[in-house]
This record gives C-alpha cells, structure tokens and sequence, in this order.
C-alpha cells in the first residue's frame, strides 16, 4: 500500500482548472553564461530584457570588462522571438518589443487545449543543465535540480540511454540532449496570453534551447534554437520567423546596420572611428540565421550543397528590415500590430511598401532594384548600398539608433507539425570599426560551416554504465489529457506487472495486469477530471506518478 505521507506530498498539486486559456506572464529568468559572454533568460519569448533586467545588462560580452561609463559592456538591449503566417487566409502574428509579450510558460500540446494558470504557474522555469552537471553525477554527486527534473514533459530533448523513447530516466542512463557545453531549456506557448495581441497568435507552441560553447573559437557567441509546432489545428502558411533585435553598440544614437547575405547575417557597427563607451576601436555586433526553417519550395540551394529545393532543405537569411530613427515615417513608429510585424519579417516597410536599394530604402524610384535585405552593400569597401554609401556616390546615412529584423521563411506548418530555426548572436572587435566587420563575417561564417558539419548536434557524456532495471516504465502521454492516456512497459516476459490508478483520497479506482515483455496499458478512459496517482509495480520494482484530466 502506499504511504500516507506519499499521498500528502503528490496531491498538494491543485487539480488543473477546465477550459481557462488566459496565464500570467511568466516570471522566470535565468542566465546562460559562456566564456566570455552571459545572456539573460526568460520565459515570454523575449531575450535579455524583462523582470528587473531593463537596463541593458542583459547580454554582456567580454565579461569582466567594463565601458568607460563603468557599466557592462552589451552590444544588444533586447530582443524577441517573432513568428508571423496566415491561418485560413488571415494574417496572425506572435510578436513584441518590450512590453504586450503573447507567449506565456507552458505548452498546448497535441489536444489542442491550451494550459491554464496552474500549468503555466508549474512550466515558469528555464533549466540549465551542463556537459560539467552530467559528468559530476556519473562520478557520483548528486544530481543538481535541474539535471533530475530535466522536462521531458515540455518537450525537453533527451539523449536516450534506457531504450524507452519518450521517458526520462537519468539512473538508467538518459541525458539531456544538451547542444555545446551548457544549454538552457524552456517552454512557451501564445495561445494562453489573454491579450489582444494573443487573439491574432499564431497559435503555436515553442521549444526553446540556449547554447552556449565553453571553447574557442566561440568563446563570445551564443545560439538560440526554436523548436516551433502548429497547434491551432488548421495549416500555417506563408510563415516567416526572426529574432527582433535592439542593437546598442556603445552609445546608442551612433550605430549603423547591415546586411551580410553569404553571412546569413543582420549586423550593427559604429558611426565613427571611436565611440565614448569604449577604449579602442568600436566592435560589432551581429544575428546569424544559423539555419532556418524547412521552406516552401522556392527554385533556389538554400543550404548550399547543390541541389534546389530537395526535400527537407532549410532556408537561411531571406528578408532583413529596419525600423527606427533612419525611417520615422515609414510606419507610425515603432512596429505594433501583426500586419507591420508581418511585413517586417518579409524584409518589407512596416505598410507592406518595398524596400529599394537606394537612400533610406523607402519609397524610392523605380528606377532602383527591388530587395529584401537592407543595406546590403560593403561598408568596409564602399561598394553597394550601405548606411555609407546610401546613393552611390559615397553619401552616408546619418548615425542613430538601430533596431532591426532578420526573417527567414516562407514556410508551411500543417497542424501538429513542427519545424525548428537556429540563430547565433557574433561579436567581434579590430582595430577600428570596419576591421570589426570583418572579423565578425569571418566569426558568422564560422558560424555556418560548424552548422553545416553537425557541430553543434547533442553528443552524449560517456563514462557512465547504466544500471540494468528489470522494469522500465515511460510516464503517461499525452499529460494532461482529455479521454485517456497511454504508459509503455518494459520488462522481462512473463514478469507479473501491475498498474494501479488512485484517487486524491488514496482510494484505489482500478488496476491492470500487463503483458509483458512490452505493453501498452491505457489509463484514465471515464474517470473525472482531477488528479490521479499511477503506481506501476514489478520486479521488485515500482514507479508512482501523477496524471492529470481535463475537461
């Protein structure tokens, strides 16, 4: 029987509430630190900026390294996640700049039923889990936290060493699928915002992973991978997906960007020669689209290996915008509602005008070429369209404050599909402000050739043997759930195994024989909505955990 004091600890989970589709805004902050490079966390879709971080401490690269104002040196104030499609012909957008976030903690999941405010409340973390964590355990401390509650659940990737896909069982030899040398993992969801801008959400769920390498030669970068899955039940189309940035490189109001298309890359370097945060040359700061989304089919070799349009090929850099001082008019200010992010993403103006590579780029002659990427000339040579040579004829764009996006898309996600994209955020510094460019193209190329060869895939810790168990048990999926869910057991033939269901009042409602040496036994069909307890017993063995029903 179980213990009474069991039940007090598993049923002091309130049960989930039926129906509610409005959560809180997460809370959860984290750091991911590399080398040289500390990044901050959160659980809305934004980077480096939220919680009490708003004063442009959130990304700090080289660490221990102070600007002349005694501050950290961070070449970004904030950043987002942006997604933008059409749902049935309508443009939706999941997008924000420093306020109105639409993602919130959690996932909605293969039901369709977003969360509600207990589960959003429970997914509001960020766990960090390190190639260091996973080694220390192997040779006998004790797990850190976030390494024994690695979220499986959420969607947190695992490395499967217990032969039971889907399950997390550290003792048995399962790790996180952890990219570099730390990697932080969290869970969001835009279709549990209550909003107004989350009544246009995409409606999808997104997986995120924060990496970061502890060796050269990424000793300042750091990457972001957005696993992003369709869960509104109906196809998106004609998608599109950044990473909005606020670039401050120094002082604020003497930055210019640039586009970098065999870089992948949307950069911000230094107006003049010195800037008064720094002691030497000014550095430069820039986003990889390290790999994108696998795109519709488009006629072109996205990923460079020589064939068009083969099956499965991601996209890279496809579109890159400005909004800001240099085109106040452009929309009216800053990019707010899902038509201008939208268009943004496409590397159009925030009214859907094209962008000419001329001037400022908007609503220039015609006699200037179309393009969806800004200013993609060479400022270093003076060659093409750049903030230094806007017309041709060396005529510079004033300096000021920056905030751009680079896009990559279109693509299709039908529903329950997903589709993963990887930035990478490069930093560079020379010996003035256009050698800094040029170390961080070498920098972002880097970048795409260690893509390309699987450097950046999961690998697994090794110097561990897992412990043999007689009986192996996956946790219940889906979880929550609706009708019934599903526990896959693994354990010797003929091994009397037994899967027991009880009630918050430790009352036991039914039990199962299974069939070994692989069952499945389904659990839940006509129960209430609530909170259950399974015990799974056998061998000598036993796994107790909670399922949760909703209406």
């Amino acid at each position: 029987m179980l213990r009474a004091a069991l039940f007090l600890a598993l049923f002091a989970l309130p049960a989930m509430a039926s129906g509610a589709q409005t959560c809180a805004l997460g809370t959860a902050e984290a750091r991911l630190r590399g080398v040289d490079v500390e990044a901050a966390l959160f659980t809305n879709g934004n980077l480096f900026y939220g919680n009490q971080t708003t004063d442009g401490s959130g990304y700090v690269t080289p660490l221990g390294e102070n600007a002349l104002n005694g501050q950290p040196r961070s070449p970004v104030f904030a950043s987002t996640l942006w997604l933008g499609g059409k749902v049935g012909g309508d443009i939706r957008a999941s997008a924000a700049r420093y306020t109105n976030f639409v993602f919130r903690p959690g996932q909605t999941g293969a039901d369709h039923v977003p969360p509600d405010s207990t589960a959003c409340a429970e997914a509001d973390r960020i766990w960090v889990v390190s190639r260091d964590d996973i080694a220390a355990y192997y040779a006998g401390a004790t797990p850190e936290a976030d390494l024994a509650e690695w979220p499986v659940h959420l969607g947190a990737p695992v490395l499967d060493g217990d032969g039971i896909a889907g399950n997390y069982d550290l003792e048995a030899g399962d790790q996180p699928a952890i990219r570099g040398d730390v990697m932080a993992f969290w869970a969001m969801t835009d279709m549990a915002s209550g909003t107004p801008f989350g009544e246009t959400a995409a409606g999808v769920d997104v997986a995120a992973e924060a990496f970061a390498i502890r060796t050269s030669p990424f000793r300042d970068e750091t990457f972001y991978r957005f696993t992003i899955t369709n869960r509104n039940g109906t196809p998106l189309d004609s998608a599109y997906v950044g990473l909005h940035h606020d670039f401050d490189i120094g002082e604020r109001t003497n930055d210019r960007i640039g586009t970098d298309t065999t870089a992948q890359m949307l950069y911000v370097y230094n107006g003049t020669d010195t800037d008064p945060f720094f002691n030497g040359a000014p550095p430069a700061h820039g986003v990889v689209v390290a790999r994108g989304p696998v795109g519709l089919a488009n006629g072109r070799d996205d990923d460079g290996d020589g064939t068009v349009d083969e099956p499965g090929e991601p996209l890279g850099l496809t579109g890159s915008a400005l909004y800001a001082l240099t085109c106040p008019h452009c929309t009216s200010g800053d990019p707010d509602g899902v038509f201008q992010f939208y268009n943004y993403l496409q590397g159009r103006w925030g009214d859907g005008s094209v962008m000419r590579a001329n001037g400022n780029g908007y609503r220039q002659p015609a006699q200037y070429p179309r393009t969806r990427f800004l200013y993609a000339g060479d400022p270093v040579s003076g060659e093409g369209w750049s903030e230094v040579n806007a017309d041709g004829a060396g005529t510079p764009i004033p300096a000021g404050d920056r905030r751009g996006i680079p896009g990559s898309g279109p693509f299709r996600l039908l529903p329950d599909s997903s589709t993963s994209v990887t930035f990478a955020l490069v930093y560079a510094q020379g010996t003035d402000r256009f050698d800094s460019i040029t170390h961080l193209r070498s920098d972002a190329r880097r970048v795409l050739a260690a893509q390309a060869s699987g450097a950046f895939e999961p690998s697994r810790v090794e110097g561990f043997e897992p412990r043999q168990r007689p009986l192996a048990v996956s946790r219940p999926r889906p979880n929550p759930f609706r009708e019934a869910t599903t526990i896959l057991i693994q354990a010797p033939a003929n091994t009397a195994v037994q899967v027991s269901v009880y009630d918050a009042l430790g009352r036991r409602l039914s039990v199962s024989d299974a069939e070994t040496p692989e069952a499945r036994v389904e659990i839940g069909r006509g129960l209430a909505p609530g909170v259950y307890v399974v015990r799974v017993e056998g061998a000598g063995f036993a796994e107790t955990f909670t399922a949760v029903k909703t209406r």
